[in-house]
């Protein structure tokens, strides 16, 4: 009798299917490759390549660092309010996207920042040697304890830390109020960093760190209508235009908020008469780099994000569209309030008093310091991509 030989049927195997959010981590790979050479730069020949000098320490990083932070910090005060405070129980749905994409932008922010630094190799000096008369000490501090708790949460709301769901909610529930405080302290420090500088009148106010809490408020908003405009999972309910609809309306009333305040200060600090700032807000709003803040800020970031926002809520398209424009262009405003005050001589004539390269008032990112901003927006993008596609942050249906 012949045997009969059985064969087992061959186990399926798995194909990889490109999904739209993979276009996230391709376009990182292209900006990665794109500021390789800055980031070499930086790393082998410390901040000499930069266009920063005596007159002008801080740049165009400063400035990217600070609108990090406010996307994250604002996009998390605005969700834990509306979420734990308000009771818009129906944004709880994007809790593991919010505090996923917190999670990359503020370590997108802090690399920045360390790589900044004229030796980033000491950056623990300020952890055993801490000065707690300082606000950079404070800024470190109140970053790193933030970063911890993040990453908790985005840990306890992807189910990577095993606990009934009972207690869960409830450590998330405690961990969002206690990031609260930290948040607001976090964005007030940020701003006092500038506000205690007394040799830069434009900034040695006690305002700057009201401007960067409703700055950062605005931006975060903006930043959750578009990840629910772009990740929400059934687009064709009425739940998601009602939540598309609300988001639209308090993102346009706090970028108005934004505005009233930004013009209040601007106007305060031109009648004073003080010459040192009326100077720096006129090289904001009439020097070389009059476009960045009438048309890409205020036009592009508030203008036409406004309109829309009010007129056509009900339209997610719009204002996914609307949003995208606030976050993108908010940094316009971080680099104007970084820059040109540096960039405004202290005293009359000393800008002719020597003549040095490094001795300008006339600054100008270079190449180098772009494609190290290409670099670490190449580095989150690619983070943020493959989480997307292999970590439970998408919300379901």
């Amino acid at each position: 009798m012949a045997q009969t030989t059985t064969t087992q049927p061959a186990a399926p195997q798995r194909r990889f299917s490109f999904q739209l959010t993979d276009l996230i981590w391709v376009l990182g790979i292209v900006l990665l490759v794109a500021g390789a050479a800055g980031i070499w730069q930086r790393l082998t020949e410390g901040l000499a390549p930069t266009s920063l000098n005596s007159y002008v320490p801080w740049g165009l990083w400063v400035g990217f660092y600070d609108y990090l932070v406010w996307l994250e910090v604002g996009s998390l005060l605005v969700f834990t309010t509306a979420v734990y405070l308000v009771g818009f129980k129906s944004l709880a749905r994007l809790k593991p996207m919010i505090y996923f994409t917190g999670f990359v932008v503020l370590l997108m922010a802090l690399i920045i920042v360390l790589l900044d630094l004229g030796r980033p190799t000491r950056f623990w000096h300020v952890y055993l040697y801490p000065d707690f008369g300082s606000m950079i000490t404070w800024m470190v501090w109140l970053h790193t304890i933030y970063l911890v708790v993040l990453l908790v949460k985005l840990l306890l709301v992807i189910n990577r830390i095993n606990i009934a769901p009972e207690q869960r909610d409830g450590i998330l529930r405690l961990l969002a109020y206690l990031s609260l405080p930290m948040g607001l302290a976090l964005i007030i420090v940020s701003g006092s960093i500038f506000g205690v500088v007394a040799a830069r009148p434009l900034w040695n106010t006690s305002s700057l760190p009201l401007m960067f809490l409703i700055s950062s408020l605005a931006a975060g908003s903006a930043l959750i209508a578009l990840l629910a405009v772009l990740f929400w999972p059934n687009r064709q309910s009425d739940e998601y235009r009602r939540v598309v609809k609300r988001l639209a309306q308090m993102t346009g009333w706090l970028l108005l908020a934004g505005a009233f305040a930004a013009g209040v200060i601007g106007l305060t600090f031109l009648y004073q008469g003080s010459p040192a700032r009326a100077e720096a807000v006129n090289l904001i709003l009439t020097g070389p780099y009059w476009w960045s803040f009438w048309i890409v800020h205020l036009l592009l970031g508030v203008g036409i994000p406004l309109l829309i926002l009010f007129t056509q809520a009900s339209k997610p398209a719009l204002v996914g569209f609307a949003s995208l424009l606030s976050v993108v262009t908010f940094v316009a405003i971080t680099l104007n309030i970084v820059i040109p005050v540096l960039a405004t001589p202290e005293l009359q004539d000393l800008a002719l008093a020597y003549v040095d390269p490094k001795m300008s008032y006339d600054y100008v990112p270079n190449l180098m310091e772009w494609m190290f901003i290409s670099f670490i927006f190449g580095l989150g993008a690619v983070l943020y991509g493959l989480g997307l596609r292999f970590l439970p942050v998408k919300p379901a249906e």
